[in-house]
């Protein structure tokens, strides 16, 4: 693996993180569904101003590929995010992570399954090994006991998974196809076309309060930044250089990083199992992204 996509990888992880934190503190004053919308809104204001021209210029490529790119926007940036704001809600934002790290074993198992991707016996193993080490970070050191520490809220997490799931394929599918910068313009208008009456009907049906003050609207901004730009960018661009398995096998760190995270920014204590954990996530993420042999 290059430097390059390690990095971008890091980068990645680290957003996606600050995602669950930030969103986490955020979700207490807007209701995820607002909060996507949000969220979304910021992101296309940016990509406007940023990539506008660009998407005017290749208008017509673009215009060919609007199946692909709603179903890259609808997946990858509306339904993926609105499911995770949910189970944000009621759920820790640390079991969301370690919930959210099992998209790499999903995702192995439907390439294999749909694309005939070979893995390997390495792979795999690293595979189970770093979903083991996030549990036992969850748990405190008891994996066996997860069932007992999921929450209502944490069934939205499943939804997110298969949301990017299928994000990931349909990025695999078209991605070559579609200028990749340019495209960030209609796919984020898509899904904030997509949310805006989902949005309004969380607001009539839950008649929900939110109010929009300087902290919230700070998280808006990180997230509308933050996770939904500058991350989307660098796993794309991770997404090309070492494909979507071990791309997706870096969202095992996910449980790491928002430990420490939290740690850094709000001061939760990290126990001895918390780290015994961390190092079995890191050693099995390493199976997977290094450049093994494969398996026969």
């Amino acid at each position: 693996m290059t430097v390059r996509a390690i990095l971008y990888l890091c980068i990645v992880v680290l957003l996606f993180a600050g995602n669950l934190l930030v969103g986490k503190l955020a979700t207490a004053s807007l209701p995820p569904l607002t909060l996507s919308l949000a969220r979304m809104l910021v992101a296309f204001i940016a990509v406007l101003a940023l990539f506008g021209r660009a998407a005017w210029r290749q208008r017509d490529v673009l215009r060919r590929q609007a199946k692909a790119l709603t179903a890259m926007a609808i997946t990858g940036m509306a339904l993926f995010n609105a499911t995770l704001y949910s189970a944000l809600q009621t759920s820790e934002s640390t079991n969301v992570a370690v919930l959210e790290s099992m998209i790499p074993a999903v995702t192995a198992l439907v390439m294999a399954l749909f694309f005939r991707e070979r893995l390997g016996g390495v792979k795999w193993a690293g595979i189970v090994m770093s979903a083991f080490g996030a549990a036992w970070v969850v748990t405190d050191g008891e994996p066996l006991g997860i069932l007992h520490h999921l929450r209502v809220g944490d069934a939205f997490v499943g939804g997110a998974v298969a949301s990017w799931v299928l994000y990931m394929l349909a990025v695999r599918q078209w991605l070559g196809r579609i200028p990749f910068y340019a495209s960030l313009v209609p796919m984020t208008g898509i899904a904030v076309a997509f949310l805006v009456p989902l949005a309004l009907l969380e607001n009539w049906l839950l008649d929900t309060v939110w109010h929009l003050d300087g902290a919230s609207l700070a998280t808006v901004l990180y997230l509308g930044i933050g996770p939904s730009l500058v991350a989307l960018v660098c796993y794309n661009r991770a997404l090309l250089l070492v494909g979507p398995s071990r791309t997706a096998t870096s969202l095992n760190l996910l449980p790491v990083a928002t430990m420490l995270l939290g740690y850094w920014l709000l001061g939760t204590p990290i126990t001895l199992s918390q780290m015994v954990g961390a190092a079995v996530v890191i050693v099995g993420v390493s199976l997977v992204t290094l450049n093994l042999p494969r398996g026969r």
